[in-house]
C-alpha cells in the first residue's frame, strides 16, 4: 500500500526564533571579539616594531650643534670598541702564556680590560665621549683644510692586517739626545751623601688597549728617559746614532687576493654583531684626522719642557709625615730615613729619587707642590691617595725631551686643546638616558674570563 502521508510541516515558534537570533548575535559577537583582539596583536606588534627598527635607533643621544648622535650610530660603534677590547685581551694572554712570569704586565692588562668590559656603561661613555670629540675635530680639520682620503684609509686599514703591497715599511732611525749634566752646588748638597745622581728609572710604555681601573696606579713615577739636566747646568746635547744595517723593503707575505679574502671573512665575521664595514672605515678616518689634526695643533710645539726633580718619602698617615719631617729638621739623614720609612718600595732605597718630570706626570697635588718649590725646599706633609708625602725639590729646569717624551707632550696638549674646545661650545647636548641604549655585547665568555682570573 503506497505510503500517501504528508510530511508534517515544522513550526517554527516565536521561542525558536529568538533562539536563532540570539545564536547568530552570540557568533556575531564572537568573531568581533576575534577581529578585536587580532587587531590589538597587530597593533602590538606593529607598535614594538615601529619602536624598536624606527623610533629608538632615531633617539637621539648627544648633539654638536646640528651633528646629531643616534642610538642606530652609537650601539654599532660600542659594540666594535667592545669586540677589539676582547680581542686585545685574548692577544695579551696569549703573550702572558708565552712568557710566563716575566709577562705579569700582560696579564695584568688583559685583566683590566675585562673588568672593563664587565662595565658596560664605562665603555658606553667613553665611546659617546668619542663620538662627541670626532664631531669637533671633523669641524676643526675641515676649517683648517685637513682632508682624509679614501686611499689613506684603505692603506690604514692594510697595515693593520699587515698587508703592504709595497713591502714592509724600513724602520727609521732617530738620534737618541743624551744630556750630559753638571751638577750645582746646591744640588750636589742636596743629594749627598750620593756621589752621583742614581739613574733614573726608564718608563715604559703602556701596552695598547689598556683600560683604566679605579685601582690608584703609581702615577709618580717619571715619564722623563733623559738623565738629570739641573737647573744651573751646562747641559751638552750628544746625538748618538746607533748605525744598522739598511733594511731593504720585504715582500708582503700577503697576495692582494689573499688579503681581500681576509678582509670580506673580518668582515663577515664583524656583521653577526651589528658591525657594518662603514662603521669599521669611519673609525680608521677618524682615527687619521685626529692624527694629523694632532700635527697641526702642535707644528710650534718644540721638543723641551719645563721640569722638576724631586724626590720624596711617602707613609701611609699625617703623623708618620710628621715625624720624618720633625727628624729632618734635626739633620737627620735623608737618605736614611726614606730607607726606613717610605713604603715607596720602587725607591725607598734610593733616597725616593723621582728624577725629571713634568706637567701632567703626577697626580695633582705632588705635581702642585713640587713645582712651586725652590731647590733645596723640603715640603710640609701632601696628602694624595697613595698616603702623605714629604717632598724635596732638587732643581728646575727646561729640559730636552727625547721622542717618546715629545710625543707624550704632544699628545697631552692637543688632549687640553680638544677639552678646551669643547668646554668653548655651547651647543653639545648629551641625552642623559644613553646608558639605557649601551649594549653589552660581544660579552666576555666564562671561558676567557676563568682563563685570565685563573678560574676565579
Amino acid at each position: 500500500m503506497a505510503n500517501n502521508r504528508k510530511p508534517v510541516k515544522q513550526v517554527v515558534t516565536k521561542k525558536h526564533l529568538a533562539k536563532q537570533e540570539r545564536e547568530r548575535r552570540e557568533t556575531r559577537a564572537i568573531l568581533f571579539s576575534t577581529l578585536a583582539v587580532a587587531a590589538v596583536v597587530v597593533g602590538l606588534l606593529a607598535y614594538v616594531l615601529v619602536d624598536n627598527y624606527i623610533v629608538k635607533p632615531s633617539t637621539v643621544l648627544a648633539s654638536v650643534g646640528e651633528e646629531k648622535i643616534t642610538v642606530r650610530e652609537f650601539q654599532p660603534v660600542v659594540k666594535f670598541t667592545r669586540l677589539n677590547m676582547l680581542n686585545q685581551a685574548s692577544n695579551y694572554y696569549y703573550y702572558y702564556q708565552m712568557l710566563g712570569s716575566y709577562g705579569s704586565s700582560f696579564l695584568t692588562t688583559a685583566q683590566n680590560l675585562v673588568t672593563s668590559l664587565k662595565m658596560p656603561a664605562v665603555i658606553g661613555e667613553q665611546t659617546l665621549n668619542t663620538m662627541v670629540e670626532n664631531i669637533l675635530i671633523k669641524e676643526e680639520a675641515a676649517k683648517r683644510g685637513i682632508t682624509v682620503s679614501d686611499e689613506e684609509v684603505a692603506k690604514a686599514m692594510q697595515a693593520a692586517f699587515d698587508f703592504f703591497p709595497e713591502g714592509t715599511p724600513t724602520p727609521t732611525i732617530t738620534p737618541t739626545i743624551v744630556n750630559t749634566p753638571t751638577l750645582s752646588l746646591t744640588q750636589i748638597a742636596i743629594i749627598q751623601p750620593t756621589d752621583t745622581p742614581t739613574p733614573l728609572p726608564t718608563s715604559t710604555s703602556t701596552p695598547e688597549g689598556w683600560m683604566p681601573t679605579n685601582t690608584p696606579t703609581s702615577t709618580l713615577e717619571p715619564t722623563a728617559t733623559s738623565e738629570p739636566v739641573p737647573a744651573g747646568s751646562t747641559p751638552t746635547s750628544v746625538p748618538t746614532e746607533t748605525k744598522v744595517p739598511t733594511i731593504t723593503p720585504t715582500p708582503t707575505v700577503y697576495t692582494t687576493k689573499i688579503y681581500s679574502g681576509v678582509l670580506k671573512d673580518y668582515y663577515g665575521n664583524v656583521s653577526h654583531y651589528g658591525i657594518s664595514r662603514s662603521v669599521i672605515e669611519d673609525s680608521f678616518r677618524s682615527k687619521l684626522l685626529r692624527e694629523k689634526l694632532l700635527e697641526a695643533v702642535t707644528a710650534d710645539l718644540e721638543p723641551k719642557e719645563e721640569q722638576v726633580w724631586a724626590r720624596h718619602i711617602l707613609v701611609a698617615t699625617e703623623d708618620e709625615a710628621k715625624t720624618v719631617l720633625e727628624d729632618l729638621k734635626k739633620g737627620e739623614d735623608w737618605n736614611t730615613l726614606a730607607a726606613t720609612y717610605s713604603t715607596d718600595s720602587s725607591n725607598k732605597d734610593n733616597g725616593g729619587d723621582l728624577g725629571w718630570f713634568g706637567r701632567g706626570s703626577m697626580v695633582t697635588a705632588f705635581e702642585d707642590a713640587a713645582f712651586a718649590m725652590k731647590p733645596g725646599e723640603i715640603s710640609e706633609p701632601i696628602k694624595t691617595d697613595f698616603g702623605y708625602h714629604i717632598i724635596q725639590c732638587v732643581g728646575h729646569a727646561v729640559n730636552d725631551l727625547d721622542a717618546s717624551a715629545f710625543s707624550k707632550l704632544k699628545q697631552t696638549t692637543f688632549t687640553n686643546w680638544l677639552e678646551d674646545l669643547r668646554n668653548s661650545r655651547d651647543d653639545i647636548v648629551i641625552n642623559d638616558k644613553w646608558a639605557d641604549f649601551t649594549p653589552s655585547t660581544p660579552a666576555v665568555t666564562s671561558t676567557l674570563y676563568n682563563a685570565i682570573f685563573g678560574g676565579k
